[in-house]
């Protein structure tokens, strides 16, 4: 009598990543087709996996939209996060060319209902980002200017605002890289001659110390 060896660790583990990947493009063919509603049978089609295999790789929609979230981001080679306001701004036209390499999955997670209940479930994580690379003029603001300066920059370093500035002022990608670098430029300039105005201490580690210790106080 003979027995069939039973799969290693790995082979399973490799061959669950193969079935991740193929599900991940899958939704990327449906997304791109703009075929309607994702459901898993049409993921299943749209994938050649089987819809109780998808079922136990991902128990809901939202898990397989997350999913892709990250596949996305990775597949465009987004940058790592800014850490500086300098960073942030020479980051727009890299950010706004992957948006363009893959526009009709970009534009599609910005519509599907799926697609922005996931990009609204990563919202505070990309406020965090933001606020890290701000941390030297936001430390030196008051509450209601943190709002102002974070909000118009959020809105112009989006995918959103990206495709906004191309569709209503029919701006090119790079065009429309150059006008947000321009604008949010404008907003950091502006906060910084604020903070001088008012006599707080100037940006860096020294200012922010020193800021924080009279607020504090």
């Amino acid at each position: 009598m003979t027995t069939q060896a039973l799969p290693s660790a790995s082979a399973r583990t490799d061959l669950a990543v193969l079935t991740r990947e193929r599900i991940m493009r899958g939704l990327a063919d449906l997304l791109a087709s703009a075929s309607g509603d994702v459901t898993f049978r049409a993921l299943s089609q749209a994938s050649g996996v089987p819809e109780r295999t998808i079922y136990r790789h991902y128990a809901t929609k939202e898990a397989v939209f997350s999913e892709f979230w990250m596949w996305l981001n990775t597949r465009l080679g987004m940058p790592a996060p800014p850490k500086s306001p300098e960073d942030l701004v020479e980051q727009v036209p890299v950010v706004f060319a992957a948006f363009e390499a893959g526009e009709p999955l970009v534009r599609a997670m910005l519509h599907d209902a799926h697609g922005r209940a996931t990009r609204l479930a990563h919202t505070e994580a990309r406020r965090a980002k933001l606020r890290d690379a701000l941390g030297d003029i936001l430390v030196a603001l008051e509450p209601a200017d943190q709002r102002r300066l974070l909000s118009s920059i959020q809105v112009l370093f989006s995918a959103a605002g990206w495709e906004n500035m191309k569709d209503y002022w029919d701006n090119t990608s790079d065009q429309a890289a150059d006008a947000a670098q321009w604008a949010i430029r404008a907003l950091i300039a502006q906060a910084q001659r604020k903070i001088r105005q008012s006599g707080k201490p100037a940006a860096g580690k020294e200012g922010r110390a020193v800021w924080t210790k009279r607020r504090k106080g």
